[in-house]
């Protein structure tokens, strides 16, 4: 079947039709024109699976999601237990909700301890999560990836910069940006040490700063980054969050560390950088006629959900998901993803996109259903 003649599944709120991959695409391609975007990339983006000679199942050639790092992590610490108990068949098999309970651990210590060893538990969790990450960022095919999607968002009469919003820890759309020469704000300021400031969200880049011009043109590369639960590049010194660069990253003082994978249900991130994270992307959704496009996210995180699904109400907003709406379990039933819970509210400003041949995965999404890379852009 050729590219051309690829059906995809097309869902309109619960309405479902079978679309041919040109159609599909003018709806991706009108909603990168608008003004206020914002796209949201989950754990799925940061994976790349590849078939390796002699190999019965693809393999990991990049990082794994939260599921397959729960396993991974199994198999290196047979023996981690919370409270005397193994993990193996708890916390939904999900290491950020080993993360999630952990943390939750710590805070009843405060009043009565329960387990005088949850510190250095957690940053064993921690030195698992940035090994993984330190070598997954080794993957050039998908770093290919990310640079191809950044150079079809390119365009020369957008006014405002696209939100990047990212639940992932690694640093695989920094070191595409930088490798791109694009501008771009991740809410850090300064050169010396960089510290974090969400004010640097509210400024703009422009090309010209001659200033008997009345209007400035802004850079056609320029985007804001907001990593919602954290990255392997934060650490915490007193007040101060600051940023390092991937080769300063030091497992050896990880308790500073900021990654966090439900941070509304950590009082100790209740504060600086992520209530002015979830804020920022909050405000970016009640702009008027916003878009949000979701790739690699489940929709498993209820902080994250309750944003999106709140800005409902607003009757501009228009969200577009690729992803499965549901699954063939190991008894052979189907079974329903949250993606599918979401089409049953059957509103018609929620589109849904898949089909059985994955173009909902960040790969195929970037190389069939994304604009093409501006002439100029790709003679550079």
């Amino acid at each position: 079947m050729s590219q051309l003649e690829e059906k995809i599944n097309y869902y309109q709120g619960a309405n479902k039709a079978e679309k041919p991959l040109s159609e599909v695409q003018k709806t991706i391609a009108q909603a990168m024109q608008m003004e206020n975007l914002s796209i949201l990339m989950g754990a799925g983006c940061s994976s790349f699976l590849i078939n390796k000679e002699g190999a019965a199942v693809k393999e990991e050639a990049a990082i794994s999601t939260m599921a397959g790092l729960f396993k991974a992590f199994i198999e290196q610490h047979q023996d981690f237990k919370i409270l005397d108990v193994s993990i193996e068949d708890k916390v939904n098999q999900n290491l950020e909700e080993l993360m999630d309970f952990m943390n939750a651990l710590r805070q009843v210590n405060h009043i009565k301890e329960i387990d005088e060893e949850i510190d250095n538990k957690i940053n064993i969790v921690k030195e698992f999560i940035t090994d993984k990450i330190t070598q997954g960022m080794n993957c050039s095919e998908l770093s290919e990836i990310y640079k191809k999607f950044y150079l079809k968002t390119i365009s020369s009469s957008r006014k405002s910069p696209i939100n990047i919003v990212t639940t992932n820890y690694d640093m695989y759309n920094e070191r595409a940006l930088d490798e791109l020469n694009f501008i771009y704000n991740n809410g850090f300021t300064g050169s010396y040490r960089r510290t974090f400031n969400p004010n640097i969200y509210k400024y703009m880049y422009v090309d010209n700063m001659n200033l008997n011009k009345d209007i400035w043109n802004r850079v056609d590369h320029f985007y804001n980054l907001y990593k919602i639960h954290g990255s392997i590049s934060w650490k915490k010194s007193g007040n101060d969050i600051y940023e390092v660069s991937m080769n300063e990253i030091d497992k050896s003082s990880l308790e500073n560390v900021m990654i966090y994978p439900t941070p509304l249900k950590d009082r100790s991130t209740l504060m600086v950088p992520y209530t002015d994270l979830m804020r920022s992307f909050q405000d970016n959704l009640t702009q008027k006629n916003s878009v949000l496009i979701t790739l690699g996210y489940s929709f498993g995180d209820d902080h994250i959900n309750r944003i999106i699904l709140n800005n409902l109400s607003i009757p501009s907003f228009r969200l577009i998901i690729l992803g499965e709406t549901d699954y063939i379990n190991g008894d052979s039933e189907e079974i329903e993803t949250n993606i599918g819970k979401i089409r049953n509210m059957d509103d018609s400003r929620i589109t849904i996109i898949n089909s059985s041949n994955k173009i909902h995965y960040f790969k195929n999404f970037v190389e069939k259903l994304m604009p093409a890379i501006p002439s100029e852009e790709q003679e550079k």
